[in-house]
């Protein structure tokens, strides 16, 4: 078996993937292929049990607070709902999405298609299931969310008395179960287990892939002759490189950056105490949790929402730069560069999860109330802006002013 490594182009041969450790490109170190046993029905009894927590979820009083006396619950919904009542339509959309709909969804795919693996079945709309199951992963934020939950508790727990709701307690259930799916999930198995492996071309090399005409699809990993548009297996559009991947990269950069300003200078949130209303900035509310003595909030937040969208900007915009000119790193030093601002990047949604629980628990009216400032759709478009930008990012491109480099013992 041959494979292509997406994050360096090298053309890795002799590889069995029946072996009994995971699979690395012999140039980067990059994981191709993560091997376990009993694959397919260990993530079935992981699907069904974190849709049944997820479920759960749903049902249950999800927080509890009181002040003097006067007690209120939240369910999971009403992070959405809150949101939407206070004309905050955009933001309530996307926070209903990256909590429960993203979710469900990756669930149900994974539970489809590894029914198709299980049984054998030739099921309708197998391809683009996969395809979307690998378009999702990234946007799956319910580690985050409890983080934030973590982070508004610390907020709240003061002046009021707090309770964990069963769902509270469900949805840390589902998220540590479709954390295990996720380090179960193999795109190229469940690719070579839907539709069956894709053989090399003949005469194939240790060597970068385009060197030999050939490039591997995204998607499912399979290997194509260069002047191939579409992947013979899965369909999805095939290219050596990604076309035009600086210039989209740049675009949204300057876009995130344009945003961040915005978002660091007007309020993030807005808190009403005994009808005097006090606004705060992403700064400010660093500060507040630093002299009230919550040390590593404070640190959490500080590198979450400030340092996270300013690193991933530099950083990114850095290697864009090294395209045109050429630094003393060596390429796998500007590869983990790469790797560590595309993981870290959705960690900066801390904020808009602990604004959304915040405005779902806390209305009380002139007593106590809670609703999000200006601030909080452009930092959310910095969040994603950075995001899509990393994703827009070849890493190839990295590799390629190189000469051909030894493969690694």
């Amino acid at each position: 078996m041959a494979m292509i490594c997406p994050e360096c182009d090298w053309l890795n041969s002799d590889y069995e993937t029946e072996a009994s450790t995971d699979l690395h490109c012999q140039r980067c170190g990059h994981t191709l292929y993560r091997c376990a046993r009993h694959r397919a029905s260990r993530l079935q009894a992981l699907t069904y049990s974190a849709l049944l927590m997820l479920a759960a979820a749903l049902s249950f009083p999800f927080l509890g607070f009181a002040t003097q006396g006067t007690p209120h619950y939240m369910t999971l919904t009403d992070t959405v709902t809150t949101l939407v009542s206070h004309h905050f339509m955009a933001l309530g959309i996307m926070i209903g999405v990256l909590l429960l709909v993203l979710p469900f969804l990756y669930l149900g795919l994974v539970a489809y298609l590894t029914f198709a693996i299980q049984y054998q079945r030739t099921l309708p709309g197998m391809r683009m299931a996969a395809r979307t199951l690998a378009s999702i992963a990234p946007w799956l934020m319910l580690d985050v969310f409890l983080v934030g939950i973590l982070v508004a508790l610390v907020k709240l727990h003061s002046i009021a008395k707090l309770e964990l709701g069963l769902s509270f307690w469900a949805y840390c259930a589902a998220t540590l179960l479709i954390a295990r799916i996720w380090s179960l999930m193999d795109m190229p198995w469940l690719w070579d287990q839907l539709l069956g492996p894709v053989a090399a071309p003949h005469n194939t090399h240790a060597g970068t892939a385009r060197q030999q005409s050939l490039c591997s699809c995204e998607c499912c990993s399979a290997i194509q002759l260069m002047q191939t548009t579409h992947c013979q297996r899965c369909g999805h559009p095939v290219h050596s490189r990604r076309p035009h991947h600086l210039s989209i990269t740049i675009a949204l950069l300057l876009a995130a950056s344009i945003m961040y300003i915005p978002a660091n200078v007007f309020p993030i949130m807005d808190t009403t105490f005994l009808g005097q209303t006090q606004s705060s900035t992403i700064v400010g509310g660093i500060i507040q949790l630093w002299r009230g003595g919550s040390y590593p909030i404070a640190i959490i937040i500080l590198v979450a929402s400030i340092l996270v969208p300013l690193a991933k900007i530099f950083v990114l915009a850095w290697l864009c730069w090294q395209h045109h000119s050429q630094y003393a790193l060596t390429a796998q030093q500007k590869q983990r560069f790469y790797q560590v601002t595309e993981f870290v990047g959705r960690w900066s949604m801390i904020d808009i999860f602990v604004v959304a629980v915040l405005t779902a628990l806390v209305q009380q009216g002139n007593i106590m109330n809670v609703i999000p400032g200006p601030a909080i759709l452009s930092f959310a478009a910095v969040v994603v802006l950075t995001m899509l930008a990393a994703m827009a990012f070849d890493p190839r491109q990295l590799w390629d002013a190189l000469p051909q480099q030894e493969t690694h013992p």
